[in-house]
């Protein structure tokens, strides 16, 4: 009988020890060598993600270099002077809201942009603010004008609409026909197209005075209070204050015998600065699809307008009062 050796039981369990921790190694080499295929799958998953983009309503499927840089950044920034019922943020919910709002807000979700914003800025000043980029568009329910096209692109028309004039309801002034050329006083939001109707009305001696009398609110309250004899505006603005906010103009009535002429029948579009022509090209091709499926019509009808009184068809979306072109 052999004597037992602990000796020998010692290198077994040290040989046993030494495959064992060969095994293990070997593992988590393998670990290692997956962990190094992590970035590869990561770029293979954006590369998946970015195919995901409906680039149908680029040139040739290739999107704009503002529409990539917008898609990066995750925001398209709107400039707007935070008028109801075209863009401005509900006090109630805090959101952007209004037709031209919903217009842009769907048009950036089917061009693939994270989230659409509003930039509280003078009406005077979108211009000015669009081409120091610090907004990324205007939509804000601007007339297309010649003058404001030597500054900047107009996309296509997305709605028509005309002007109203707000007077006292207990008041004589039903029409032009009743200003008083001695003491009428008619108040205008500076920039808009209504300052240059309004001072053309000073101009041929049909009244006193026109007068900035600042913005939509801020001019009926002048009203109100007897600053003015009546307050000239976007039609659709105050067809929204009396469908839905009737206290804020108490003691007022639109001029039943107002009536536009042909510089005030205004087609409203969007506009960009003249490096994002192709941008507002996407933009314009995603505005005539919505149109095609009724989205315009069913947002005026969800802000308690009739879409008869500012509609288009795809047919006469077009214009030609640009001065560049891509």
């Amino acid at each position: 009988m052999k004597k037992f050796s602990w000796k020998k039981v010692r290198v077994l369990s040290l040989a046993v020890s030494i495959v064992l921790s060969m095994g293990m190694l070997s593992g988590c080499g393998a670990e290692k060598k997956e962990t190094a295929a992590t970035p590869a799958k990561e770029e293979s998953n954006a590369a998946s993600a970015e195919k995901q983009y409906d680039n149908s309503f680029s040139k040739d499927g290739v999107p704009s270099e503002k529409l990539t840089e917008l898609r990066e950044k995750g925001t398209l920034l709107v400039g707007s002077s935070g008028d109801a019922p075209f863009a401005y943020i509900d006090q109630a919910t805090g959101e952007f809201s209004g037709v031209d709002a919903e217009i842009i807000k769907e048009v950036g979700k089917r061009l693939g942009i994270e989230k659409t914003e509003m930039e509280l800025i003078p009406f005077s000043e979108l211009i000015l603010n669009l081409n120091s980029e610090k907004i990324d568009i205007i939509a804000d329910c601007m007339y297309i004008r010649a003058d404001r096209a030597e500054k900047i692109y107009f996309g296509e028309i997305w709605y028509t609409q005309g002007g109203g004039l707000l007077v006292p309801s207990d008041g004589t002034i039903s029409g032009l026909e009743n200003f008083d050329p001695s003491s009428t006083v008619i108040g205008y939001t500076p920039g808009t197209v209504w300052q240059t109707t309004v001072e053309s009305w000073k101009e041929k001696g049909l009244i006193k005075e026109a007068r900035a009398t600042g913005d939509q609110t801020e001019s009926i309250v002048a009203l109100q209070n007897g600053k003015i004899n009546g307050f000239l505006t976007d039609s659709t603005v105050l067809e929204n204050l009396f469908a839905n906010t009737p206290d804020a103009v108490t003691g007022l009535k639109m001029a039943e015998n107002y009536v536009d002429d042909e510089s005030t029948i205004g087609r409203i579009a969007p506009s960009v600065n003249f490096d994002d022509i192709a941008f507002m090209k996407e933009v314009d091709a995603v505005v005539a699809k919505l149109r095609e499926e009724g989205f315009i019509d069913k947002v005026f009808e969800d802000y308690k307008l009739d879409p008869k009184l500012h509609m288009i068809t795809n047919e006469e979306r077009t214009h030609d009062i640009n001065t560049r072109t891509e």
